[in-house]
């Protein structure tokens, strides 16, 4: 969300603007999977709205028929997806220049511009924004790294993830997550438990997306797919009635930002404009990694 803000933000000022993707499509935890007639949710699960920025987007996004309000709590909508979360990045991306599945490889710079190796070729840039996880932008500095002020790597890697294994499971029975489609469950290995057909995601069979916490997850990472969703699924057991009829499961390595840094972005001009951005810059919400992504561009384009 990040870089697709700033990436809008930039050619909105005139700006000719490539994405570089290493997934097949955009979004990042803004994430959506089908398998077998459901889709799921298993990455961000909704978000809210405080800063009136950001809400002027969402406006436009609800107009546009993108989110829907899905509950309230603690006096702040959440706000879902209509058609899953990813597919508010997905209209984000439709008219942008997206080079998916493009992995950045190498970083170099003259002192003039930007030199970007990737697994389709090379190509340059006058300027960078950076906004993978912080551990994976610190590695594409490394051939620079010298020419960087010191607080820079200093920065980066004081940024830290918490871990999350999230399950995804099609029942062929009812599930027992109460309304409005959401638990989390108290002293369990379990963070969160949705069930994206009464969310509205999905259709038909209850769909669950289940997120273990930050020690599960660190203490199972290894572990094989299936044992992972079998851990999780008897840990899920009080919520789900029937018989599981299929499991998909995925890693997310970085998914938490747990230290994060107070500013909304990271810049420098040395040895070319380069900014980093992301929801590590001013707090780990949806909402923030668009604001952060939103003031890298401004701080780019103002040179």
């Amino acid at each position: 969300m990040a870089g697709l803000t700033a990436a809008h933000a930039l050619r909105s000022r005139g700006f000719n603007v490539t994405l570089l993707e290493k997934s097949r499509g955009a979004g990042g935890r803004m994430a959506t999977r089908r398998f077998s007639g459901s889709r799921f949710d298993h990455g961000a699960q909704f978000f809210t709205v405080r800063d009136p920025r950001f809400a002027a987007a969402v406006k436009e996004w609800e107009c546009a028929g993108s989110v829907v309000p899905w509950f309230t709590q603690d006096g702040h909508v959440r706000y879902r997806g209509t058609e899953g979360m990813n597919g508010i990045a997905k209209r984000l991306a439709c008219d942008l220049d997206i080079r998916a599945e493009t992995r950045v490889e190498r970083i170099d710079s003259d002192g003039s511009g930007w030199r970007v190796l990737t697994s389709r070729g090379e190509m340059a840039a006058d300027a960078l924004i950076a906004t993978p996880p912080a551990p994976q932008s610190l590695a594409l500095c490394q051939t620079f790294l010298g020419q960087l002020s010191m607080e820079i790597p200093l920065i980066l890697e004081s940024i830290s993830f918490d871990p999350c294994l999230a399950v995804m499971a099609i029942l062929d029975g009812a599930s027992r997550v109460p309304a409005p489609g959401f638990v989390r469950p108290l002293e369990s290995p379990i963070a969160w438990i949705a069930n994206n057909t009464q969310k509205g995601v999905s259709e038909g069979a209850p769909a669950l997306t289940i997120h273990a916490g930050p020690e599960f997850s660190r203490a199972n990472w290894d572990a094989s797919a299936d044992e992972i969703a079998r851990r999780l699924l008897q840990a899920a057991a009080s919520w789900i009635d029937g018989r599981i009829v299929e499991t998909n499961v995925h890693r997310w390595r970085y998914p938490q930002p747990i230290a994060t840094h107070t500013d909304p972005f990271l810049y420098t001009r040395r040895p070319a404009p380069l900014a980093f951005a992301g929801d590590a810059f001013g707090g780990p919400r949806i909402e923030r990694a668009v604001l952060s992504g939103l003031a890298a561009a401004n701080i780019v384009a103002d040179g």
